[in-house]
């Protein structure tokens, strides 16, 4: 089962419909938008508007009801639930993966702007592998090795530093030919 979170203030109305959700799926819209009420109600999305306006209170709220419903859940249901969070707010997406990760819940964060979808982290994952697992693991496709990406994995900077130079040296990732800001497997 999944429980998805969508930060539809910073995402827009189009994400709503790409969802893919299935009918035992959890879709939480945290929106103030009546649009967005309408799509929701057509769709069974739970819509959260309940939170006061202004600067970052939906990213309060959204961190809040995770949380929630993180601690709701006994061990066996975290194990076979994934969490996932449409949103291009990077310091929100930083919470929310911390927050999963606090528990060793599975969790991915799916960036509409970029079209960029974060690899599935799996508890099992954050523990039993090294910096240059988790990172080889992420360039399925083509990434930027900066700030954000080194967030994202949740590694600290000397951690992604010593793997990135490490997996070059071992020629195991190389620059991206169509985008040399990029990199990529070998």
């Amino acid at each position: 089962m999944k429980m998805i979170f969508v930060d539809a203030e910073n995402v827009g109305l189009k994400e709503l419909d790409k969802i893919a959700a299935s009918v035992v799926d959890k879709v939480f819209v945290f929106s103030k938008s009546d649009a967005a009420k309408l799509v929701c109600e057509k769709s069974l999305y739970l819509f959260l508007n309940d939170y006061p306006n202004g600067q970052n209170q939906a990213d309060f709220y959204i961190i809040a009801y995770l949380s929630r419903v993180l601690l709701a859940l006994d061990k066996k249901q975290l194990g076979s639930t994934h969490f996932e969070l449409f949103s291009n707010d990077e310091s929100l997406i930083s919470a929310f993966e911390f927050q999963c990760g606090q528990l060793g819940a599975a969790y991915q964060s799916i960036r509409t702007r970029e079209h960029n979808v974060v690899p599935i982290v799996e508890p099992s994952e954050l523990k039993a592998t090294t910096s240059e697992q988790i990172i080889l693991k992420a360039l399925k496709s083509a990434h930027p090795l900066d700030p954000n990406f080194q967030k994202q994995l949740g590694l600290s900077k000397s951690e992604f530093t010593k793997a990135i130079n490490e997996l070059a040296r071992k020629n195991q990732i190389k620059r991206s030919p169509l985008a040399k800001k990029k990199w990529i497997r070998c």
